[in-house]
């Protein structure tokens, strides 16, 4: 069976991958981690792929499906979940003149359906993410928007934290129904003049179950696979041989870029700075992870890593940056951890190319103590970039220091504290938060 019939002017995507990945670059903005993408067999599935691939999120699929009568089985009566719970359309049943016995039927033979493809598809149900996740919810096109209506009512059942329906194309009675509906709904087009899904593609060939199953295969190993960056070795005034990790969009360049400094006795490979590098980079942000002098496989002592030493190494880290094609240094903004914050604000405070700063769990008090905090408290008056201090609610030290240095600063600034959050962010939705917080604030003044 081949392509359905174009309708030219209506035609907007080549075919499914294409508008998925346009749909991917909008979701990227706006999608908070923890996530997962659920599509709506099969078609959705097509579409869903490029997304996790920009995302770097789990993809499972809803397991809605339609209720048609054999009566008219070119319209909806409603639609089903894998729970076995339905929605139905009241005048359409009507109009058909169904009974209760005539839709039990419907549903029944539905659900034998919908237990066929869970059977043969083998990935864990979207309940299996819940609760607390966000939810984006996929599929090709939305007509009555019958099948969606019912993997919004499972997910909202089952604990999303936030439900997201992204799709290519939409009806407006569509679109009005699930921006009421959804936390948040994106269409790439929205047509008051809807003619039907397969018109807004060139090819709108149908997915077959061996197609499914291999996109869901391979957005399995998307899941497995870390994000891998570009090794980067330079030097510190000193000629130590630092260790840094460049990860980058996968988009075209120049892109923003954000400097991470780890905290005393941490490395690039801070799983915190990591899981917010990656979140940088979902959104279109380069990220540079490296090794503070004497920490992971940068030269050195720990001894040889004073607080001028790294301010020496993050300067050298920014020089570094400089001479990459894809980077653009003139929207540069450096993220701070724990004692690493320290650095970034005496290197903010005399680089006026700093065009934002993010400071997480700042502790500038360092071994000086008292004299430490004054000090860096000081300097905090001489620094300009925009800058955010996230501090979690359980971290009662740092966030009297960050109460202090909040006031100080010379430019916009804001104090967010986190629920749950520990000096180190292990609580997961602690960090999910501080990641949401961080890439927001980068996307606003880097652009």
């Amino acid at each position: 069976m081949g392509a359905s019939p174009v309708v030219e002017e209506y035609a907007m995507f080549r075919d499914r991958t294409e508008a998925g990945q346009k749909l991917a670059g909008e979701l990227a903005a706006v999608v908070r981690r923890p996530a997962v993408v659920a599509a709506i067999p099969r078609g959705g599935v097509s579409v869903a792929l490029p997304v996790v691939e920009r995302l770097r999120v789990p993809l499972t699929v809803v397991y809605a499906r339609k209720l048609t009568s054999r009566v008219a089985p070119e319209l909806a009566v409603g639609a089903l979940d894998e729970d076995g719970e339905a929605i139905l359309a009241s005048r359409t049943v009507a109009l058909l003149g169904l009974d209760a016995d005539d839709v039990d039927r419907v549903k029944t033979r539905v659900a034998a359906e919908i237990r066929r493809r869970m059977a043969i598809y083998r990935v864990p149900p979207l309940s299996h993410y819940l609760p607390g996740a966000t939810v984006v919810l996929v599929d090709d096109g939305l007509a009555t928007g019958l099948t969606m209506r019912a993997a919004v009512a499972y997910a909202r059942r089952h604990g999303a934290r936030e439900i997201i329906v992204a799709v290519p194309c939409a009806s407006e009675d569509a679109a009005r129904r699930f921006r009421a509906e959804a936390d948040r709904f994106l269409s790439l087009v929205v047509d008051p003049d809807f003619y039907a899904v397969g018109a807004y593609y060139m090819d709108f060939s149908p997915v077959s179950d061996e197609e499914v199953l291999a996109m869901l295969a391979e957005a399995q190993k998307l899941a497995e696979r870390p994000v891998v960056g570009m090794r980067l070795l330079f030097h510190n005034s000193r000629g130590f041989e630092l260790a840094g990790e460049l990860l980058m969009p996968d988009t075209a360049g120049p892109h923003p870029i954000v400097v991470f400094a780890h905290g005393w006795g941490s490395s690039k490979a801070s799983p915190p700075n990591r899981a917010i590098a990656e979140a940088l980079v979902a959104k279109g942000i380069s990220a540079f992870l490296f090794d503070f002098t004497g920490h992971g496989e940068s030269q050195g002592t720990p001894e040889d890593s004073t607080e001028a030493q790294q301010v020496d190494d993050l300067r050298a880290a920014i020089a570094a940056l400089g001479t990459l094609d894809d980077i653009d240094t003139e929207r540069l903004g450096i993220a701070g951890a724990s004692s690493g914050s320290e650095a970034v604000l005496r290197c903010a405070a005399d680089l006026p190319a700093v065009r934002a700063l993010v400071l997480r769990s700042a502790n500038v008090a360092g071994a000086a103590g008292a004299a430490g905090v004054a000090a860096a408290l000081d300097v905090a008056a001489r620094v300009k970039a925009p800058t955010l201090l996230v501090v979690g609610e359980r971290d009662a030290p740092v966030l009297d220091q960050n109460e202090a240095l909040v006031r100080l600063l010379a430019g916009p600034r804001r104090l967010e504290i986190v629920p749950r959050g520990d000096h180190l962010f292990e609580d997961r939705e602690a960090l999910a938060r501080a990641a949401e917080l961080t890439t927001a604030w980068f996307s606003k003044h880097l652009g």
